[in-house]
């Protein structure tokens, strides 16, 4: 017989395991915009170095960003691969932000995201996690991390999308953005443990 848990208890067990978190780890929003864009199909070393070299030529001024030319951009974010479609993706997002984004913090979360997804190499999950640390919108971000979880947790039998995931669990999601931001975090960090912890533990979840 599993142990039931809720969301909520989730966040608890995790947070006394791991303590706390306080993502996005950035110096500021121009850095934490071009991380969002550059761990897409990386890792956070990977990334690092490509925030370092775009630090050290524009000190994350956006205008500066901006101006750099499309063969400079992608030479300094390289150690992220993919770098010719992420330089197209970051000039997105920075342009949007610099021209666009005080506007539609104005809107509600279902208008917000809509925009979000309608930039260049924004998809669902860039989509919650700009929703969630920028805009401070409380959301979950269904990604690798939360299915394999989701799955030791024994919360479904079958493999869902990350929009069913998404739904389900905010059927019942009573959380600040902070608490958002941590559980986020958590499932994250835990994720990257290899631990089998909650293996006697299911997470009751609404059937999609």
């Amino acid at each position: 017989m599993y142990k039931q848990i809720t969301i909520y208890d989730l966040l608890d067990i995790l947070h006394d395991k791991l303590g706390e978190q306080n993502w996005w780890p950035a110096r500021n929003a121009e850095e934490m915009l071009s991380g969002m864009i550059l761990i897409q199909n990386t890792n956070s070393k990977s990334v690092a170095k490509s925030l370092d070299n775009l630090n050290q030529v524009t000190q994350f001024n956006v205008d500066k960003m901006l101006q750099i030319p499309e063969l400079k951009l992608q030479e300094l974010i390289q150690p992220s691969g993919f770098f010719k479609n992420k330089a197209i993706y970051l000039r997105s997002l920075l342009t949007a932000y610099r021209d666009k984004f005080s506007d539609w913090e104005k809107l509600p979360t279902n208008l917000l995201r809509k925009n979000l997804l309608a930039l260049k190499g924004v998809g669902n999950e860039t989509a919650d996690v700009l929703l969630l640390y920028y805009f401070h919108r409380p959301t979950f971000v269904s990604d690798n991390y939360a299915m394999k979880l989701f799955t030791q947790l024994h919360s479904f039998t079958d493999h869902p999308s990350y929009m069913q995931l998404k739904k389900a669990v905010q059927k019942d999601f009573d959380f600040t953005s902070k608490q958002a931001e941590e559980l986020h975090a958590l499932i994250d960090e835990f994720g990257k443990l290899k631990s089998d912890f909650f293996k006697d533990y299911q997470l009751l979840l609404p059937i999609f």
